[in-house]
């Protein structure tokens, strides 16, 4: 794969996750109720201001790799976009791995399963692409 493409590629990557994480965090904020059950979330937790609170942590991580790419693909860059994606995925496997373990207690719904899917997904993705270097821009 040529660097341009891959570097494309990186940022339609960035893009899609930020986009979906930031959407999806505003709609908790904005809608929690409306968002969950468009989730298939049957139990709606009560408070409904619980969901909102998780939804702004959700937002936060959506900007997070929004905030990346205004970072040029330089090495200069390299640390930073390294620490992104290791926050960022870090984040997303402490949330899938909670997920898994209250789905399979049963204390959580079936439903949670994609958002447990989708988190781990990503954060492998991003762990096998700091492990093998995808983020070492070079000038």
């Amino acid at each position: 794969m040529t660097k341009h493409r891959a570097l494309f590629w990186l940022l339609t990557y960035q893009y899609l996750a930020g986009l979906s994480d930031t959407a999806t965090g505003w709609l908790l904020v904005l809608e929690p109720q409306w968002t969950l059950t468009l989730m298939g979330v049957h139990r709606i937790p009560q408070p409904i201001e619980f969901a909102s609170f998780a939804g702004v942590f959700v937002l936060g991580v959506g900007v997070t790799y929004l905030y990346a790419t205004r970072l040029p693909l330089i090495a200069a860059n390299t640390a930073r976009w390294q620490t992104i994606w290791a926050l960022t995925a870090l984040i997303r496997t402490l949330v899938a791995v909670f997920l898994l373990g209250e789905i399979l207690l049963g204390r959580m719904e079936r439903a949670w399963l994609t958002v447990a899917i989708t988190d781990g997904t990503l954060a492998l993705i991003q762990w096998i692409g700091l492990s093998k270097g995808w983020l070492n821009f070079e000038d």
